[in-house]
C-alpha cells in the first residue's frame, strides 16, 4: 500500500506543479499519517527530523508556504505568534481555546455550527470572538471573478 499512497502524493504534488520527487513527497506523507492536524513550523520539523528527514529548517518553511498556495495544506488564522498549517486542506470549521491555543476540527454542518456558535455565545457572553476567512476559490479568481 505505501507504494499507492506515494503515487497519490506524487500526483497531487505534481498536479500542484510542485516537485514530485525528493523530500517533499515523504513530508507531505508525514503531514498527512500525522495525528495532530494543526502544526506550527517547529512541530513540522520536529515531525520531520523524528522520521529522519532531514531538511534545514528556511527550506522546511519554503515547502510549508508552497505546500499551503497551492493547496497542499491550509493556513490557520491562531491568536499566537507562529504560523499555524492544517494538514488537513478541505474545508472545515475550527474552535480555537484562547486560554489553552488548542485548535479543535469541527467537521459538523452548517446548522450543528450555527446551534454550536449560539451555545458559546449564551455561555460566554462577551467572551467569544468570531472570525471568518472567505478562502480563494480553486480557480485563483476572486469574489467577482475576473
Amino acid at each position: 500500500m505505501p507504494h499507492a499512497v506515494d503515487a497519490v502524493l506524487q500526483d497531487a504534488l505534481r498536479r500542484a506543479g510542485l516537485p514530485s520527487r525528493g523530500p517533499a513527497p515523504r513530508l507531505l506523507a508525514l503531514l498527512r499519517a500525522s495525528e495532530e492536524t494543526h502544526l506550527t513550523l517547529p512541530e513540522v520539523a520536529d515531525l520531520a527530523a523524528e522520521a529522519g528527514l532531514s531538511i534545514p529548517l528556511g527550506e522546511l518553511a519554503r515547502q510549508m508556504e508552497a505546500f499551503a498556495d497551492h493547496g497542499l495544506v491550509s493556513r490557520l488564522p491562531t491568536t499566537g505568534p507562529e504560523p499555524v498549517f492544517d494538514t488537513q486542506p478541505e474545508p472545515h470549521f475550527h474552535m480555537v481555546y484562547e486560554e489553552t491555543a488548542r485548535i479543535v476540527d469541527l467537521h459538523v454542518s452548517e446548522e450543528t455550527l450555527l446551534a454550536m456558535l449560539r451555545d458559546a455565545l449564551a455561555r460566554r457572553p462577551g467572551g467569544v470572538e468570531v472570525m471568518v476567512v472567505l478562502r480563494k476559490p480553486p480557480d485563483g479568481k476572486g469574489e467577482g471573478g475576473s
